[in-house]
């Protein structure tokens, strides 16, 4: 499908994307000129990259993918004393259409979505079978992932007995190469047709990076979608995959490594940072809204806007490493609770990591009453022990608070809470306050698509 004026803007950015067996990561460079010719490979693998450039902006996975769905469900959970009105708005339900990071995040994933469209209609020039299949995986796995993220936020919550013929998202499978060439006439597809685009996309995908570690990325996700989508014994089954067959493992000695330590054994996909790129170190990305520390030089770290709730911090059992380790007092801009996860601009951003997968497989077997892999008692267990804690006979309360914890801060909240039926704060989980407006600038190039209810 053709899509959205501006939807070009910035395209073609460059960056490093490593090739290597162990992970997917990016790490953003610098731009190219987004009028260039797709001639060779080279060409090609660029174009790739681009749509890796996009992801790792603050738009998308260095912040906003990450940040907004623990903000939207931040009571009892996450505290916002920033001065920032877009994202006040957000915590407070009360957003408005022109939304600023609304806007900012439908744009880029589409932007993102379209860089990939094109190395997929540029694959012809690409020679060697299997560069070309692991060329076209990736870009599949992108397209997937965005989609999917643009549904869980801008559509109402799938719902695993129901129709789900409310509307989610525009699907975009065709290349946009020019401003010339966009029409605006695109309506939005049903989540249910929008989940169906993501999970043959994802499995294509898995396909063509068969010959290639990569192939766990997309496995990560189809378990993620599975799951949102209550297919508890398609997701159980291809988390016990990863956990069985991939070479990612937990780090038992630490809960700190996986986010201090750049490709670490847990961390299945990665969005790559460093001192020369990052998503931000003033107004934007992870660190820049949850750090409050101090550097060596006296210096405060951080804007130190989004603090650990207190009753979500008095929630964890007593001498949970998760509360003693993983949450510390903060002494810069401002004191409080705070998340150590993200506390370095610098650091990789574990989007997919090992462990979210022993939860998917734990949760699943419960609800199925299965042990495939191991049982729910032995993944859950396992974490526990990690954490300091001692053993206990899984409930699903059990299991669902085991995730809290371990996955916190991380982006699940919100997708969590909406796809287990629980409330927010005063909103039920398919309350129209709990899904992001269409932004403005697209209802107005865009005649095709409604607006979702109550803005």
């Amino acid at each position: 499908m053709k899509n959205y004026k501006n939807i070009l803007a910035g395209f073609f950015l460059l960056l490093s994307i490593s090739s290597c067996k162990k992970q997917l990561e990016i790490d953003p460079k610098q731009n190219i000129d987004a009028n260039a010719a797709l001639n060779t490979t080279a060409d090609v693998q660029n174009a790739l990259i681009g749509a890796y450039t996009f992801m790792a902006t603050g738009d998308l996975y260095g912040n906003n993918l990450v940040f907004i769905p623990d903000l939207y469900a931040s009571d009892n959970y996450l505290t916002w004393r920033g001065t920032f009105t877009t994202y006040r708005n957000i915590a407070s339900k009360v957003i408005v259409a022109d939304n600023a990071d609304v806007r900012r995040t439908w744009i880029t994933a589409y932007s993102t979505i379209n860089t990939a469209n094109i190395v997929l209609s540029e694959l012809n020039v690409v020679g060697d079978a299997n560069t070309k299949s692991v060329i076209e995986g990736k870009a599949l796995f992108i397209r997937a992932i965005m989609h999917f993220e643009l549904v869980r936020l801008f559509g109402l919550p799938y719902e695993a007995s129901g129709t789900n013929t409310n509307l989610g998202v525009p699907i975009m499978t065709t290349a946009v190469k020019t401003v010339d060439n966009v029409t605006n006439s695109v309506a939005r597809s049903t989540v249910a047709e929008v989940y169906v685009a993501v999970e043959n996309d994802l499995k294509s995908a898995i396909t063509k990076l068969a010959s290639v570690n990569d192939q766990y990325a997309a496995k990560a996700f189809l378990a993620r979608v599975y799951l949102q989508e209550g297919k508890y014994a398609l997701a159980r089954d291809i988390a016990n995959d990863i956990i069985t067959n991939s070479p990612y493992q937990l780090i038992t000695n630490s809960l700190e490594a996986p986010f201090r330590t750049k490709n670490s054994s847990e961390g299945i996909f990665e969005i790559k940072q460093n001192e020369q790129s990052n998503a931000g170190t003033s107004n934007d990305g992870l660190a820049t809204f949850y750090a409050s520390y101090q550097n060596a030089t006296g210096g405060n770290v951080g804007r130190a806007d989004a603090l650990v709730n207190t009753t979500f911090y008095n929630s964890f059992e007593t001498g949970d490493k998760r509360q003693t380790e993983m949450i510390y007092e903060g002494t810069g801009a401002r004191t409080g609770f705070f998340t150590k996860k993200w506390y370095s601009f610098y650091d990789n951003i574990p989007v997919c990591r090992i462990t979210e997968q022993y939860l998917i497989r734990a949760e699943c077997n419960f609800r199925l009453g299965t042990s495939v892999g191991a049982t729910p008692a032995d993944d859950i267990n396992t974490l526990r022990t990690r954490a300091g804690l001692g053993d206990v006979i899984p409930t699903l309360d059990i299991i669902l608070n085991e995730r809290e914890k371990e996955l916190d801060y991380e982006g699940f909240r919100l997708h969590d809470y909406k796809r287990t039926k629980r409330s927010i704060g005063a909103f039920a989980y398919d309350d129209p306050k709990l899904v992001f407006p269409i932004p403005d600038r697209e209802i107005n190039v865009n005649k095709a698509l409604k607006q979702n209810p109550g803005y």
